[in-house]
């Protein structure tokens, strides 16, 4: 007989512990492959996407009038780096816009470049694609950009459009379609067409243009990178606390298995089996179970991935213009890598073993032996109490998110290795005070099994903590939202007019219709601030600008964090108002003067208030209407509408009613919020779909290795009964013993949970949103997972069914 023979032979007697090995481990990977898949592929979408963000300068006549192709010819000539953008637009808020661009002069803009010329491809991958495509299609009409775009687009049926050839291009902006611009002007006359001559960004200080002309910011460039990272980040260190989950799980389950076959160990060591070759095929066994494991957990990670993309994609589409996840079948080093993550997560399950010498194969079964296990006990509480104390420090003194995370995951594995010993603590405590010998001795079983399950216990400590901190997160931000909401959408409704429009006569014509006795005009931009940060470039920060009329009724509730008393005149005269997101980034409180540029204008004003902005990472400046020039950059208007009774009034036929209103979409207030909470409702879906599917592998892991641990304990239970006691009072107390261990842990727990929401509300989000939440506490919630604890306690019980087992005592 073989060495793998004799490894077999072991788990032909025990298959649960090979099961419940493979389980964890093909858990474990499921989930941590399923979030590398969807982030990697939302990294990959990101950085196709950001070519979409680089900042452009466009071309205005000083004299007011649209620029023509003489204009491009002229720039031409001077000798600038100038391209022509036609963009047409199509009646029906649903169409998408038709992009013309000159392919033989878009190069000189960075974000069309061919990929060996840049030194960012792969985030320009696809604009250079476009470009390419375009030159080698001349001799056709050809449209490029998502298949559900062209969909839209066909619906249109414009005169002529049949003859068009379509490619799908991953990785541009949704809403668009890219063609030559020659195919762009035919278009024209079905819809509205508006030329754009444009210019790099990055050559500002060198551009000297020709007489009567001007330039303009196009796009300032989004910045929802701090938005996106953190996202991201976030779900990866959910993963990363998977992991650890499972590898205390694989700890447990495998030095167990390895502790039961100690005995065989030593029994082929006399036999002259080496003590080197039964590590090899020790090594082995870890290489095929991990191997395995990562084999089947890769192949569900992927189902899981593309199960959860939909609502994954949904959440990146409000985060970036990310239309498409990109998913492949899993790669080879795809698989090694997970393969190699989990030899080494069962590889230290079982280090303790591995590395013994050939004197120590004799050595008594840890499960059983008490010898120095107070001097452990003594330096495994100082190592944790310097862990936390460590991570503490650095949790506070940083703002950066993966210090954050990783000090958190410092926290949390140090109070993981405290809990074990502060429930043994408690229970010996009861103990000393208990006056009934079957009281004393129930203590004294639930300290041995709190030693024996010290791992898996530490584990779902874990997965208790993970789901009251993030549920904490996860329903206070909705709350805080909610009220938010309510607080700053007080209009009956709001209307997008599709396009750029004058201000001023929209409210007036608005005023005038019938049932609407308030308008609110909110002109948004985007201006530049000046920041002492050398890293900015031109030491100006792109922020955002929302201009509104501060006498407006509807605007009189809105909340603030902290202001001057009476701040809408304020704003009117002399102030600005800024988000959070802005203070708390550039360090600015009230009275703080402030420098920005709204085109080419420079204003200077005293910050009189700072308002939570939430769901958003970008810097935001609110402004007096009047204060905004025409020539803002990305000036765009949408306007707020107090009416007296919204049923009444059948505003949805005001597009069919008044022609200057037929490109516009009309919401009301219940339509915008609940849009708005689906969408944070897809950002969380996963978060919660990922810390249910932890606290159910922690039970589940739990729940095997009390059933095995209980069944070693039955010598006890069956001397108890020889002795006198009942055997439905030992079953009775079997059960009472597994609940207590689980409910007690899940007390114990709950401070670890509430200091994890704590860290989510008041250090991540800061760190990574720039706004804060308010710390809730929901006992209600706690309520919940403490009943799932006992019910794991409860099932191992019942489980393991009659504890009275005469065999046991055969030996005694």
């Amino acid at each position: 007989m073989g060495l793998g023979s004799v490894f077999l032979s072991h788990y032909r007697r025990h298959p649960g512990q090979l099961l419940g090995l493979l389980l964890i481990l093909v858990c474990a990977a499921m989930l941590w492959s399923g979030v590398r898949s969807l982030t990697g592929s939302a990294e990959s979408a990101v950085a196709r996407s950001r070519a979409a963000l680089e900042p452009l300068l466009s071309v205005a006549r000083e004299d007011g009038r649209p620029l023509q192709v003489e204009d491009f010819a002229r720039l031409r000539r001077a000798g600038l780096c100038a391209s022509p953008r036609l963009d047409v637009r199509f009646a029906g808020s649903e169409a998408p816009d038709v992009i013309g661009l000159d392919p033989f002069t878009s190069a000189c803009l960075r974000q069309y470049r061919a990929p060996e010329e840049s030194t960012q491809a792969q985030g320009e991958d696809s604009y250079a694609t476009v470009v390419a495509r375009l030159i080698s299609t001349l001799d056709r009409p050809l449209l490029l950009g998502s298949a559900a775009d062209y969909a839209r687009w066909q619906q249109l049926a414009l005169a002529g459009t049949g003859d068009f050839q379509f490619e799908q291009l991953e990785g541009l902006p949704r809403g668009q379609l890219f063609t030559d611009i020659s195919v762009a002007a035919d278009l024209a006359s079905s819809g509205r067409a508006t030329l754009a001559i444009l210019l790099p960004a990055a050559e500002l200080e060198k551009l000297l243009l020709p007489e009567g002309y001007r330039t303009e910011v196009e796009d300032y460039g989004v910045e929802p990178d701090p938005l996106v990272d953190a996202f991201l980040l976030s779900l990866n260190a959910l993963g990363a606390l998977t992991l650890l989950v499972a590898a205390l799980l694989v700890r447990s389950v495998y030095r167990f298995a390895l502790e039961q076959r100690r005995r065989s160990l030593e029994i082929l060591v006399r036999f002259g089996v080496p003590p080197g070759k039964l590590r090899i095929a020790l090594l082995a066994e870890v290489l095929l179970v991990a191997l395995v494991g990562g084999s089947l957990g890769l192949w569900l990670g992927g189902r899981l991935a593309s199960a959860m993309a939909a609502g994954f994609q949904g959440t990146l589409n409000g985060l970036f213009n990310v239309d498409t996840l990109i998913q492949g079948a899993p790669t080879a080093e795809a698989w090694l890598g997970m393969v190699l993550i989990l030899v080494l997560l069962v590889g230290w399950a079982g280090m303790d073993l591995l590395i013994l010498r050939r004197v120590q194969w004799g050595a008594a079964a840890a499960f059983g032996q008490s010898a120095g296990r107070g001097g452990a006990r003594n330096w495994r509480i100082v190592v944790a109490l310097l862990l936390v104390v460590a991570s503490l420090l650095a949790l506070l003194a940083t703002d950066a998110l993966w210090l954050i995370f990783t000090a958190t995951m410092g926290c949390l594995i140090g109070v993981g290795m405290l809990l074990p010993e502060l429930l043994n603590s408690l229970l010996a405590r009861a103990e000393r005070h208990a006056h009934r010998p079957l009281l004393e001795w129930s203590c004294s079983e639930m300290r041995t099994l709190c030693r024996l399950l010290d791992l898996p216990l530490t584990a779902l400590a874990f997965a208790i903590a993970t789901a009251i901190g993030v549920q904490a997160m996860v329903t206070g931000f909705e709350s805080t939202f909610a009220r938010w909401l309510d607080q700053r959408l007080q209009g009956d409704l709001y209307i997008d007019p599709g396009q750029r429009v004058a201000t001023s006569e929209w409210r007036e014509q608005l005023q005038q219709l019938s049932g609407v006795n308030a308008v609110l005009p909110m002109v948004r931009g985007r201006a530049l601030l000046e920041v002492s940060d050398v890293d900015a470039a031109w030491g100006e920060l792109p922020v955002d600008v929302f201009a509104v009329d501060p006498a407006s009724p509807l605007l009189q509730e809105w909340p603030f964090l902290s202001a001057i008393k009476d701040p809408w005149p304020q704003l009117q005269t002399r102030g600005v108002l800024i988000n959070e997101q802005l203070a708390r980034r550039q360090s600015l409180a009230l009275g703080d003067r402030i420098r920005f540029r709204l085109g080419a204008e420079s204003v200077s004003r005293e910050v009189i208030g700072i308002y939570a902005d939430y769901g958003r990472p970008e810097g935001e400046l609110m402004l007096p209407l009047a204060l905004v020039p025409d020539s803002l950059p990305n000036r765009y208007s949408t306007f707020v509408l107090g009416v007296s009774d919204a049923q009444k009034i059948h505003w949805q036929d005001w597009p069919q009613q008044y022609a200057w209103m037929a490109e516009s979409r009309l919401r009301d207030q219940t339509g915008l919020k609940s849009a708005a909470r689906a969408a944070f409702a897809r950002t969380f879906q996963m978060t919660r779909m990922l810390n249910g599917l932890t606290l159910a592998l922690a039970g589940t892991a739990l729940a095997l290795m009390g059933l095995v641990i209980f069944r070693l304990r039955q010598g006890s239970y069956t001397l108890l009964h020889v002795y006198g006691v009942p055997r439905t009072s030992l079953r009775r107390r079997l059960i009472a013993h597994s609940m207590l261990v689980t409910g007690l842990l899940a007390l114990l727990a709950t401070p670890l949970g509430i200091f994890l929401g704590w860290v989510l509300v008041a250090r991540v989000n800061p760190a990574a949103f720039g706004w804060a939440l308010p710390l809730h506490l929901y006992p209600g919630f706690w309520f919940q997972v403490w009943l799932v604890c006992l019910l794991i306690g409860a099932l191992v019980g019942v489980f393991v069914g009659n504890p009275v087992w005469p065999e046991t005592l055969k030996n005694e």
